[in-house]
């Protein structure tokens, strides 16, 4: 075969690219995104995983190599204003803890999930976000499975968030043939009631004049302070509260208005609902919550010292996407108890990617406040 006569430079520039042929595949996802080049005498893979990104109309309280961690929102519906915490599920993990006084076997547990924050095993991750769990023991509203233990045996029909042992979440109803999904092994669950949405709006039970599924209001006035929590469609975990007093139909428009799929409703009355978002990841008992419900009875720092009710502790996963926290996980088998430490996966991440190095969150809307008082308005 004749090739056409070239210049000599752009002849040498064209050979090159010809013994160097190059072929690239790019694959995106909704967690990465992958590029592979390879040559006909070396051949080259490098994966490259998108940070988590902000997004419009939500302000970044946390961030780390990995990107957002957590951020927040006030949305509105039923007359009230909510304020809307979100873990992003690529950066966080999610850990759940009994109160000193109820569920009433709390002391069952192991001493990881116990009434505080258990700073030796989550502090060297980092605690990013923390948030009320559900009713009482005496309400009948729905199972508590710690570490394997079951403090309150789960009932059917009732929306449940499940977690693993890398501390992954999923919610769905308990019974459904497709929770937990295939490959989802849960160590612990929570149980509150019915659902409130599926598939991305109010159930006919949240649009129910019959108030008295949703929990005992004081005084039997249904108008009051509620919470709770969804899963997005990118499985991001949504926690919203208002200490306004509104309707469980509100608070469902409002999980829905936060872009929650899957949601259930948490504790309601206004001396139950606490949650709290830091900026920078707590490794001791000394930190501040940034963001918090606006008016809230009590300070998110509440947690770190014991509380009397379940809450939820949201910790950063490590910088390198190689690796993440995990736990032993449970054995069915094992009837003892089965406490749940905290340990980087692979164990090779010890030398390379220990704890979150927190990145300034620049905020999309606002700059959150401090919390000092315990109330938090952006």
């Amino acid at each position: 075969m004749i090739r056409p006569r070239l210049p000599s430079g752009r002849w040498r520039y064209a050979a090159l690219v010809v013994a160097l042929a190059v072929v690239a595949v790019a694959v995106a996802t909704n967690h990465s995104t992958v590029s592979a080049t390879t040559t006909s005498t070396l051949a080259t893979t490098t994966t490259t995983i998108a940070p988590e990104p902000r997004q419009a109309g939500w302000t970044a309280v946390s961030a780390s190599n990995r990107g957002v961690m957590v951020d927040f929102r006030d949305v509105r519906a039923g007359g009230a204003v909510f304020r809307v915490i979100r873990m992003r599920a690529r950066t966080t993990l999610l850990r759940w803890h009994v109160g000193s006084g109820d569920p009433n076997l709390w002391a069952q547990a192991p001493a990881d999930a116990g009434p505080r924050i258990d700073w030796a095993n989550e502090g060297p991750a980092g605690v990013v976000a923390v948030f009320n769990g559900a009713f009482k023991q005496s309400a009948l509203a729905g199972g508590a499975v710690v570490d394997g233990v079951v403090l309150i045996h789960l009932v059917p029909g009732y929306m449940t968030i499940a977690l693993d042992r890398a501390g992954h979440w999923e919610m769905g109803v308990w019974g459904a043939s497709t929770f937990p999904a295939r490959g989802f092994h849960p160590i612990s669950y929570r149980q509150n009631l019915v659902p409130m949405v599926l598939h991305g709006a109010p159930t006919p039970s949240a649009r129910s004049s019959n108030w008295h599924i949703w929990g005992s209001p004081l005084n039997n006035n249904p108008l009051t302070a509620r919470s709770g929590l969804g899963v997005d469609a990118r499985g991001n975990l949504v926690y919203v509260a208002t200490m306004q007093p509104v309707m469980p139909v509100a608070l469902a428009q409002a999980l829905v208005a936060a872009g929650v799929v899957t949601g259930m409703e948490l504790d309601i009355n206004p001396f139950w609902p606490i949650a709290g978002a830091a900026s920078r990841p707590w490794h001791g008992p000394a930190g501040v919550f940034n963001v918090q419900i606006p008016n809230s009875q009590h300070n998110a720092s509440i947690y770190a010292t014991g509380w009397q009710r379940d809450f939820f502790v949201a910790l950063g996963e490590p910088n390198a996407w190689s690796c993440n926290w995990q736990s032993p996980g449970v054995v069915a088998a094992v009837k003892r108890l089965q406490p749940q430490p905290l340990a980087l996966s692979p164990p090779s991440c010890h030398a390379r990617a220990k704890i979150p190095s927190p990145t300034r969150a620049t905020t999309t809307t606002a700059t959150p406040a401090s919390t000092t008082t315990g109330a938090a308005t952006p």
